[in-house]
């Protein structure tokens, strides 16, 4: 991340052959590197671009070491990715060692204050919501609503391999920061974003949330997440997080075409597509099987009550399937997929007879009444037993099945960190924590951001030291308000 004329013209050229590589590491460095093949390595691998990145960052020890054979951890020095909004995408990047970079407003993201943590000492710290997604990131406070604070993140992003994008729409063109804007200076540059409804139509300038995506698309109704009648608070962020995996696997798949073509790309997706994703079963109409979906979505139009709609669409939907559904036992709930010919052996351990094996289920309109009687005669068995004895039997037979429970039973579980799902750590300024560990594993690599969570403005003479900014330059934009710097010693 250097300023300089002689970066700008070998960018753009991309020497990625052997001869050019060794010539353009001979250009960064002003001299061969002793163990120079690892080096010629990581520039055919990751272009010049970004390894010369890593070397700037003082990185390149690293990028060198993790060359080496027997890497232990998941390589992706070198790589950059500049957050214009946060979005879980970027913590996946952070994991696989990415040099991930986060613009912050001036005072800090709002998320720092959030439901602040509490040091060992007893002292407030930042935000849950900030820690659990900063680990391994970068981040600099900027005011973008300055023209140098603009200026600023313009030449981050030139120096990225990925800008990601969560901003409201219009707002990333105003400030320069869209992919028109930005690719003339990074023609590699690969920009995801994430909207509310896509790009097309009418409601492309439309902002939306997590919770708006969730009630527009119909997840909301469908999740049958009620309390007293009324629709229940919960915390799943189901469009947000569904979302970020969908623009990170389309990130993944436009670097590896850059691989082939040389050329960057933008990368879209929205919280909406998101929610019809995780409805894939639902989310389709047969003209010729669905005729009652039409003739819901009219009786809706004609001011029929949404209770009724909802009552009707659960029989037609989600019928009582007793093989694949929650029961209530003496002292708690219990969840069972017996799922095809396990539903037979599942229905006849609680005194009941599958109806699918009767000569009533040729009658396909009798077929959601045969299945409720089978779960209610089910539910009544059941009750008599309490959970972990249902549990044993379930597991005896081989039964998919697990008990309904608070997510916090889930963070002090043995069995879940004996799977792996979580990562226990020692912070100094938060002490000690349990997060779910990062979702993805290697056979030959561990996949896991450094426990760094950046103070806001820790890194802002860093990465502007890293544009070649002098130190005078970087005290004036300070100074001026432009960005931000850590008053800690």
């Amino acid at each position: 991340m250097r300023r300089d004329a002689s970066f700008g013209e070998h960018t753009a050229t991309h020497p990625h052959t052997p001869s050019g590589t060794r010539a353009y590491a001979r250009t960064c460095t002003g001299h061969l590197w002793p163990h120079e093949d690892p080096l010629l390595s990581l520039l055919q691998r990751v272009g010049p671009q970004r390894a010369l990145g890593g070397v700037l960052h003082g990185q390149a020890h690293r990028a060198l070491q993790l060359e080496q054979p027997g890497a232990s951890q998941v390589d992706l020095t070198g790589f950059a990715v500049l957050i214009v909004a946060d979005v879980s995408s970027a913590q996946l990047f952070a994991h696989g060692n990415a040099d991930v970079i986060k613009l912050e407003p001036l005072t800090g993201d709002l998320t720092r204050v959030i439901d602040p943590l509490i040091s060992p000492q007893g002292e407030l710290t930042e935000g849950r919501q900030y820690v659990v997604k900063a680990f391994g990131k970068r981040a600099i406070p900027i005011d973008l609503a300055t023209e140098a604070g603009r200026s600023v993140a313009h030449e981050l992003a030139a120096s990225c391999d990925v800008v990601i994008s969560n901003l409201r729409p219009g707002t990333a063109p105003r400030l320069g920061l869209d992919f028109e804007s930005l690719r003339p200076n990074n023609p590699g540059l690969i920009y995801g974003e994430i909207s509310g409804y896509g790009d097309e139509g009418p409601l492309a300038t439309k902002p939306s949330l997590d919770l708006i995506a969730q009630s527009w698309t119909g997840l909301r109704l469908a999740s049958g997440a009620t309390l007293d009648g009324t629709l229940a608070h919960y915390e799943p962020y189901f469009c947000d997080y569904t979302a970020g995996l969908l623009l990170a696997f389309g990130i993944t798949a436009a670097l590896r075409q850059r691989d082939t073509t040389g050329l960057g790309q933008r990368v879209s997706t929205s919280l909406a597509h998101a929610g019809l994703f995780v409805q894939h079963r639902s989310a389709s109409l047969f003209e010729e099987t669905d005729t009652w979906k039409r003739d819901l979505v009219q009786r809706r139009q004609a001011g029929e009550p949404l209770s009724d709609s909802l009552a009707d669409r659960g029989q037609r939907t989600a019928p009582s399937v007793f093989y694949f559904n929650s029961y209530e036992t003496s002292d708690g709930l219990v969840s069972v997929g017996a799922t095809g010919a396990m539903g037979q052996r599942f229905s006849e351990m609680f005194d009941s007879i599958d109806p699918r094996t009767t000569d009533a289920w040729a009658d396909r309109d009798r077929r959601p009444e045969l299945l409720a009687a089978t779960r209610s005669a089910i539910a009544r068995t059941m009750a008599k037993y309490t959970t972990a004895e249902v549990m044993a039997m379930l597991d005896n037979a081989g039964i998919p099945c697990a008990p309904l429970r608070l997510l916090e039973e889930l963070l002090v579980d043995p069995d879940a960190h004996a799977a792996g799902l979580l990562h226990e750590g020692e912070h100094p300024r938060f002490g000690r924590y349990t997060m779910p560990a990062p979702p993805v594993s290697f056979s030959g690599a561990t996949y896991r951001a450094r426990p760094e969570v950046a103070v806001h403005g820790e890194h802002t003479d860093e990465l502007l030291a890293e544009l070649g900014y002098d130190q005078a330059t970087i005290d004036r934009l300070v100074a001026d308000g432009v960005i931000a710097r850590s008053n800690l010693d």
